[in-house]
């Protein structure tokens, strides 16, 4: 994949598909390889846009800094601006799944001129109290990695893990499960997990300010992305709509029916 000189890194990048542009990013600990198995759609709609996606700042095959702060929201939407300027996207439909959510909102609040339409998956936590779960859990995943090492803390990890949803995991999900944590790169996530966990919060005050029409996909039932984060964000951004999954993890097992809603609501 090509890459791309990206405030101080090496941007790795995808283009595929045609039509409308539409940037999609991935959540913490992702990257372009295991979007669809973590359950984006955006690989299911290159039939009607043109879709980039890419590693962020620390994640796949991306360059990194060993900073937390520089992966501060804003630093985060800073590089996905600066991504679309090097490729010569003046406005695009812009989204994303958790992380990628946090991201394409800030960049919604501070270069409203290039984003066309909305489309936040899973958004993340807003405020200290709704990131508690995410800090224990991720936050301690940092801790681990940094401590044991990345082999020590993936077995940790996926032990844990099945203890806390024993009936969700099948030993083809647990190998994969533990073969995605010893494919990060351990200098950069554990910079990447704290920036965004502990860094500062979404500007939750400021949503108000956002003009481009949203769709928020939410599950109930999900700690890291609480159905009360994705209400609150739905109530504060004028005119979006909040579509909310039947069951946890709905639309991650159901990728075509996502990828229709949002296939819709990017055609108007």
């Amino acid at each position: 994949m090509p890459t791309a000189s990206i405030n101080g890194f090496q941007m790795n990048y995808r283009i595929q598909g045609q039509g409308p542009t539409l940037i999609m990013a991935h959540g913490l600990m992702g990257s372009v390889a295991t979007m669809a198995v973590m359950g984006d759609c955006s690989d299911l709609l290159t039939d009607s846009f043109t879709v980039i996606n890419y590693d962020a700042r620390g994640h796949g095959e991306s360059g990194y800094t060993t900073d937390p702060a520089d992966y501060s929201w804003s630093n985060l939407a800073e590089d996905m601006y600066q991504l679309l300027r090097h490729l010569g996207v003046e406005r695009a439909h812009v989204g994303g799944g958790s992380m990628g959510a946090g991201t394409s909102l800030v960049l919604a609040l501070n270069h409203p001129e290039m984003v066309e339409k909305l489309v936040l998956i899973a958004p993340p936590p807003l405020g200290r109290q709704e990131f508690a779960p995410a800090v224990t859990m991720l936050g301690g995943l940092a801790t681990l990695i940094e401590s044991l090492g990345l082999e020590k803390a993936a077995d940790i990890a996926v032990q844990l893990y099945k203890q806390a949803a024993p009936q969700e995991m099948t030993p083809e999900e647990v190998e994969w499960m533990k073969q995605w944590l010893l494919g990060l790169n351990a200098e950069s996530i554990v910079p990447a997990i704290r920036g965004v966990v502990n860094g500062p919060d979404l500007p939750e005050e400021r949503f108000g300010e956002i003009k481009a029409p949203a769709v928020i996909i939410a599950h109930p039932d999900d700690e890291i992305h609480p159905l009360t984060s994705a209400q609150r964000l739905h109530e504060a951004v004028s005119g979006s709509r909040l579509m909310v999954a039947p069951e946890r993890l709905y639309y991650t097992l159901h990728r075509e029916e996502m990828a229709q809603i949002v296939r819709d609501f990017l055609r108007g």
